[in-house]
């Protein structure tokens, strides 16, 4: 067994001794290693740059839990509704108040608002498609129901009058539910 572990070291070694001296190695010297290049930072580029909200992103998908989603903010009135459609009264804010950021599709989904105050609601689909609801029938609560694709939706809560304010819970949900389903926000 001896003499096979011999005549392998002796078969290997001078190879293995050409190829260092080829390469301009010595013993003495380690093989240099080479480094792979570093991956240059990428920024990964903003959804919502183009569209920035006031209060923040409420993401969604199908059979989300709790429902209805619930969210506050505080509507004011600095530019007129009707510049995102003629037929949207009242006044809004210059950004949306908030970006629904659905990743599946609603066939139908309620945005409802309820305030102390009559407020409004303004509603732009990834599409361009314009929804606003001043009043649903008996309430100063406006609500939309409607088909939700893919994508962004900006959704403004307005007030009835230029530089009015007032405070505001804004409700998504999946079922068929009444204002009262929404807790009043605490001051207006």
């Amino acid at each position: 067994m001896l003499a096979v572990a011999q005549t392998w070291t002796v078969s290997f070694a001078a190879p293995l001794a050409l190829v260092l001296a080829s390469v301009g190695c010595t013993r003495d010297e380690p093989l240099p290693l080479p480094r792979a290049p570093e991956p240059e930072p990428v920024e990964a580029p903003d959804p919502y740059e183009q569209s920035p909200s006031r209060f923040g992103v409420v993401p969604l998908h199908a059979g989300f839990s709790p429902d209805p989603r619930v969210v506050s903010g505080t509507a004011v009135g600095e530019v007129a509704a009707g510049s995102i459609h003629r037929k949207c009264r009242g006044w809004i804010s210059e950004t949306p108040d908030y970006l629904l950021d659905a990743d599946t599709a609603f066939f139908q989904l309620y945005v409802l608002a309820r305030s102390r105050s009559d407020v409004l609601l303004v509603v732009r689909k990834p599409d361009g498609s314009v929804l606003c609801n001043d009043n649903r029938p008996g309430t100063n609560n406006p609500m939309i129901r409607s088909d939700f694709p893919i994508g962004t939706t900006q959704v403004w809560v307005g007030v009835k009058a230029e530089g009015a304010s007032a405070s505001y819970r804004l409700g998504f949900s999946e079922v068929k539910w009444r204002s009262s389903s929404i807790p009043l926000p605490d001051v207006d």
